[in-house]
């Protein structure tokens, strides 16, 4: 016998359509919320008391029911907020390089849209260093790429001895770099990332790395020049105290460093920025300038006279001492000295009274 529905059971169905509905067109975006908070945790976590924890432990400790979720965001077929989502979790995975899941996620976005995927870019994984390539770079060029930058940071090593590049210890140093036809705007260190930092790199030649361009952009002596900012800033968010001089006083230190090495990497015949950029060069151009506070060129100066006077490796130890103790300004994780504190490490650094009575003169003269 045939019963009418009531007026309860179809708004019941009603409701229970609804709802089924919902959830299919909302499931990818559930899924990927799992997935990025469970990763932004694991970070936070770390950012909040970091220990000697690499990445790779890191990603050890993402729950078992985030990890599900992505497995079950890339097998889905179709959906309202598939596309996006998948997105969002190809960007999470390298806030703690998970290259595989990030190429997995990738791969998954150009089956559904093609031009989503290849904005994301490439990513390539190094022991110091994760790489993003974007503009057409390939995964070649990324690889050559990030042996250049691990070669440099193995030089700041071997001048310096700082004990953390990221202002995150543990976390890898990011590197944007990105092609373009010409270099509008000058690498530059993006501090805003929330765990990592991170460089931004223009590039224009997609075969390899060379320097300096064409139109002169020194790109060697400039990712020497971004990863000093990448230890050390100075002033505050107002002030810059060292009016810019340290990036380029380690960069041209480490150009200097690479030339007159012993056994330098292949990779350097492609880069000639020794001609224009060298510690010895700005000796040169400063010579009638005094080291002070008042200026780049005095702050350079400065810089440059520590250089000759205790050496790289006492520069370095006092930047580990004024970490080590803390009480440096941080903002959004990123260090940001006084040279005033860095005077007085570097004292503490000094080889007996008479340099001691040296450091403090320079620290103290025109400010």
């Amino acid at each position: 016998m045939d019963v009418a529905p009531t007026a309860f059971t179809l708004l019941a169905a009603a409701v229970l359509a609804s709802s089924h509905g919902e959830s299919a067109a909302g499931r990818s975006k559930k899924l990927a919320d799992r997935y990025v908070a469970a990763i932004e945790s694991v970070n936070r976590e770390h950012a909040r008391k970091p220990r000697d924890t690499t990445e790779d432990e890191l990603a050890g400790k993402i729950p078992k029911r985030a990890r599900g979720a992505l497995e079950d965001l890339l097998d889905l077929e179709k959906g309202d907020e598939l596309a996006s989502s998948l997105a969002r979790c190809a960007r999470a995975a390298l806030d703690l390089d998970l290259v595989e899941d990030f190429d997995a996620c990738r791969e998954a976005l150009a089956a559904l849209e093609e031009d989503a995927a290849r904005e994301l870019g490439l990513a390539h994984s190094a022991p110091r260093v994760l790489v993003l390539g974007e503009g057409g770079l390939d995964a070649d060029y990324l690889a050559h790429f990030a042996e250049v930058a691990d070669d440099i940071l193995a030089a700041y090593d071997e001048l310096f001895a700082f004990d953390e590049f990221s202002k995150v210890p543990g976390k890898k140093l990011r590197i944007r770099v990105h092609l373009e036809p010409r270099i509008d705007r000058p690498p530059h260190f993006a501090p805003q990332f929330p765990w990592h930092s991170e460089v931004d790199f223009p590039v224009v030649d997609p075969s390899k790395f060379t320097s300096p361009t064409q139109d002169g952009k020194f790109l060697f002596y400039g990712l020497c020049h971004e990863f000093g900012h990448v230890i050390a800033m100075w002033g505050d968010r107002t002030n810059e105290e060292d009016h810019h001089a340290w990036g380029h006083y380690t960069g041209v230190a480490l150009v200097e460093h690479f030339a007159e090495a012993d056994d330098p990497p292949d990779w350097l015949e492609a880069c000639r920025d020794v001609r224009w950029r060298s510690i010895e060069k700005e000796r040169e151009r400063l010579a009638d300038v005094e080291p002070g506070r008042g200026s780049r060129d005095a702050v350079l100066a400065l810089l440059i006279a520590l250089h000759d006077e205790v050496g790289t490796r006492a520069m370095g130890s006092a930047l580990n001492a004024l970490d080590r103790d803390d009480e440096e300004l941080r903002i959004n994780f990123v260090r940001y000295y006084a040279l005033d504190d860095f005077g007085d490490a570097l004292k503490d650094e000094a080889e007996g009274k008479k340099q001691r009575k040296r450091i403090e003169a320079l620290f103290e003269a025109k400010r």
